[in-house]
Parts: C-alpha cells; sequence; structure tokens
C-alpha cells in the first residue's frame, strides 16, 4: 500500500525529472539532484518549507490527486508541483550554501 502511493506521488512530480526516494527509519525522503526536499509519512507528504522545517501538504489536496484519474484539477496538480519546486529550489539553495562554506573552511 506505502509502495503505491510512492509511486502515485513521484508520477505526480514527474514533471521535476530525476526525482529519487531513499527509504528512511519510517518515511521515504524525496532528493532531487542531491538535495532532500521532501519526506512521505504513510500517506502523508511533507515538503521542506523557508522555515527548515517539513510543513504537511493539506491532506484534502492529498486525497483529490489520489482519485480517479478522469476526475482530477489540474490545479491540484500545480499546487503540488509548485510547493514541490519551491521545496527543491530551498533546499537546494540550503545544499550549495553548505558546499560554498566547506570550500571556505577548507581553504583557510
Amino acid at each position: 500500500m506505502q509502495e503505491e502511493f510512492v509511486n502515485v506521488i513521484l508520477e505526480i512530480l514527474s514533471p521535476m525529472s530525476n526525482v529519487n526516494v531513499i527509504k528512511n527509519k519510517g518515511h521515504i525522503v524525496l532528493y532531487k539532484d542531491g538535495a532532500m526536499f521532501g519526506k512521505i509519512i504513510k500517506k502523508s507528504v511533507l515538503f521542506l518549507s523557508d522555515g527548515n522545517k517539513f510543513i504537511k501538504m493539506e491532506s484534502k489536496l492529498i486525497s483529490r490527486l489520489l482519485g480517479p484519474k478522469n476526475q482530477l484539477d489540474q490545479s491540484d496538480f500545480d499546487t503540488f508541483l509548485f510547493e514541490a519546486s519551491k521545496a527543491w529550489w530551498l533546499a537546494k539553495g540550503k545544499t550549495i550554501n553548505i558546499s560554498n562554506m566547506r570550500k571556505v573552511l577548507i581553504k583557510t
């Protein structure tokens, strides 16, 4: 059941390309280009926020995305992808900053 949920989420995220999952203790981690931007815990999806915390996506939105394909609303897909993309850019920015700091620390 969890694997089916993860596959649906990955299908929805497919326009982002190169999204990978890694199983961790009790949850699944969403990665893209080496940056962790989300988590899947049971039937919940959490995305990184600008407060450096993972925020749970609205349950009603997830339920609608899991509904019959002929009843899906494009705006739900767009909202979900927007939040995922925003989380990835936040995560990528943090990765770049950490990487740059390591380079500076090694040079000194």
